[in-house]
């Protein structure tokens, strides 16, 4: 099979206007272009390292719409985000929050479908895309998972049994906060839908795979906010589904041996929050910076002044 057939690499000679542009762009280095002037595809001996990375960056950077690739076609791509998208993301960033309290209600399905297929986009490391999704988005089943774990749990703590990031102290705080910040529950926080980026683990991949997944659940996070969601990722259920109560952990269907630190609750919040918080972290950036022709770094002392 050619590698066109295999591909479907295809490029529109009516609308190509020979610029390069995809030969440039392209990561693997198989797009070339041909003696006639337009790009064609090299043979490659499988994709990743060693041929085509998958990317698609030849359909996205061709100003004509020219090129497709995998049978996905141009025109059904979205297009690039407004220049004012910056202010927007910057309001995103500075308003997001862990959400405590959440409406006992499912999320629109339409809402969730379309948050997953942006997820496809998330990056990882080599373009691997072997980052799975792992989405509880009916609350009744939450609420099964949620009772199982938290019972067993709550009878280990009895006995001062707890998960390996936990103590008396931390978990008699927590049990405090129940009576107002986290609305009866310390496990989920009362959140009607859970998401678990996992992967699997093997091998000298482990910690890139352990990368890609944090970045998948950073990259959930933001997507929900943006949609008007509230979420909070958390790492002590996790802890409590796989040291604790094991049953509970079975029934997200997640293999043994894939990573599965973080696990983002979200749902509609319950609580509205009117402005973003004001945080200061200027002593923790390390800025270099060009004075007189010469390069220096601004020590933490200064750059807290």
């Amino acid at each position: 099979m050619g590698i066109e057939q295999k591909t479907h690499f295809e490029v529109n000679k009516a609308k190509c206007i020979q610029c390069g542009m995809c030969v440039n762009t392209c990561t693997g280095m198989v797009i070339e272009l041909g003696k006639d002037g337009y790009p064609t595809m090299k043979e490659f001996e499988r994709y990743g390292w060693k041929g085509c990375w998958r990317c698609q960056h030849c359909l996205a950077v061709c100003p004509q719409g020219a090129i497709s690739i995998f049978d996905k076609k141009p025109e059904d791509s979205l297009l690039p985000p407004p220049s004012e998208m910056g202010n927007y993301m910057e309001r995103l960033i500075v308003n997001r929050r862990s959400c405590r309290r959440f409406l006992n209600k499912n999320v629109d399905p339409q809402t969730i479908t379309r948050i997953l297929s942006a997820m496809s986009a998330a990056p990882t490391g080599g373009n691997s895309c072997n980052v799975e999704y792992t989405v509880i988005d009916d609350k009744d089943r939450v609420k099964e998972i949620w009772k199982l774990a938290y019972d067993k749990m709550d009878l280990c703590a009895k006995k001062h049994i707890y998960t390996s990031s936990f103590s008396d102290f931390y978990y008699s705080k927590m049990k405090q906060s129940e009576k107002t910040v986290r609305k009866n529950d310390l496990l989920f926080c009362g959140a009607p839908h859970l998401f678990i980026a996992h992967e699997k683990c093997e091998g000298k991949w482990t910690e890139d795979s352990k990368v890609n997944c944090n970045i998948a659940t950073t990259y959930f996070e933001l997507i929900a906010n943006a949609f008007g969601l509230g979420t909070i990722i958390m790492s002590y259920p996790s802890d409590v589904l796989q040291e604790i109560a094991t049953e509970a952990g079975k029934m997200l269907g997640i293999p043994d041996n894939h990573y599965k630190k973080l696990i983002v609750g979200f749902g509609y919040p319950e609580i509205p929050y009117s402005r973003g918080v004001q945080k200061d972290r200027t002593s923790k950036i390390h800025r270099y910076t060009k004075t007189r022709q010469e390069s220096s770094i601004i020590p933490n002392e200064e750059a807290a002044e």
